[in-house]
């Protein structure tokens, strides 16, 4: 049993708590609503077996989100309804441990904002775009070389592979001869899959501060105007590809269906895939390289691969990284999903660059 009160004492907030509820639907870390002194408040407990580094991870968290501070100050907005601001500890610590091991951190809520799971209008994917967008733009003069990396290998699709392919032949669960078309799939796609990281190493794609999980569910919405506020669920903030993150927010919130949905029949959503180019090209559009802007596309594709390789490895590694599911196939019908994502959008790429092209121009 949590000792709100006595976890809450630790923080530089004053006054009494009057409520605390469970908050949200993540599955990561446990969140709670605590209102305290007559201020709402977001208290989490941190995971901190799958964040290794928890300390690591709210360093980079407090310098990115200063740093945010500083930029909407200075754009004459308000910090505090357009970005986190954590609270340090009583003892200037950024992260809270308990004598348990547990770790806490603490932020102020934004009240006027709420979560949703997938947008459904080109509107909302142009908002979700749009926040990711102003984040990158916010962030762009920011050494990303300060930010440690916290999720080791994230987006390495070498190392993805090597993992799939020792997946393969270890074979531990029998299930490799279940799914020799999805592995068929990935290696006559496998040399396709470095474009981003070559371009990365050979200085053509700047790296930049990244969030790396743009889904539509960390995109905090206005209640009111349903406009996009920020992006939340900084956990992973690391140096990266910023095209990457706009290709996971399109993978993510631009297909007709989540990878849990339907088996077959996904496809990618024209409409809401021209939403998020012209969100996101409304902030970044005069900032990506051009090489950047070339690949946009393709970070769609590849994210989408990604996913779905991740999902098969899982499934013939005996699904190590899901807790909680009801088809002990579903990470193989997740990996199939994406892969008639993938089919998807390698028959609509032309269309898609016109789209990439025709917003760009007007930028």
């Amino acid at each position: 049993m949590l000792k709100f009160e006595e976890i809450i004492s630790k923080f530089q907030i004053e006054g009494e708590i009057t409520d605390v509820k469970p908050l949200g639907h993540g599955t990561v870390n446990h969140t709670y609503e605590i209102v305290c002194g007559g201020e709402h408040y977001v208290l989490q407990e941190m995971n901190h077996i799958v964040f290794k580094y928890p300390t690591e991870v709210m360093n980079n968290l407090f310098l990115v989100t200063e740093y945010l501070h500083e930029v909407i100050e200075q754009e004459g907005r308000d910090p505090q309804l357009e970005g986190l601001t954590f609270i340090r500890t009583k003892a200037g610590n950024q992260l809270l441990q308990t004598e348990n091991g547990s770790y806490f951190r603490l932020y102020r809520m934004i009240c006027c904002g709420e979560e949703m799971e997938k947008p459904t209008t080109p509107e909302q994917a142009y908002e979700a775009a749009n926040a990711v967008g102003v984040f990158h733009r916010r962030l762009r003069d920011f050494d990303s070389s300060q930010l440690g990396v916290t999720v080791p290998k994230l987006h390495d699709m070498k190392n993805a592979m090597r993992q799939l392919l020792d997946a393969v032949r270890a074979d531990i669960c029998f299930r490799t001869s279940d799914c020799q078309e999805q592995i068929q799939f990935v290696l006559d796609r496998s040399k396709k899959l470095n474009e981003i990281q070559d371009a990365i190493e050979s200085k053509q794609i700047p790296k930049r501060v990244t969030h790396n999980d743009t889904r539509y569910s960390n995109v905090l919405i206005d209640s009111d105007s349903k406009k996009a506020i920020c992006l939340i669920d900084l956990d992973t903030v690391m140096p990266g590809a910023s095209i990457l993150d706009f290709g996971d927010a399109v993978r993510a919130g631009a297909a007709t269906f989540t990878e849990d949905e339907k088996f077959g029949n996904i496809e990618l959503d024209m409409d809401l895939f021209r939403g998020y180019v012209q969100g996101y090209c409304h902030e970044m559009g005069r900032i990506l390289t051009a090489k950047e802007k070339e690949l946009m596309v393709y970070a769609v594709w590849l994210m989408t691969m990604e996913s779905g390789i991740h999902f098969l490895t899982d499934y013939l590694s005996g699904d190590r990284n899901m807790t909680n599911f009801s088809d002990e196939r579903q990470n193989l019908y997740r990996a199939v999903n994406q892969f008639f994502l993938v089919l998807d959008i390698e028959e609509k790429k032309e269309q898609m660059d016109e789209i990439v092209a025709a917003v760009l121009m007007k930028k």
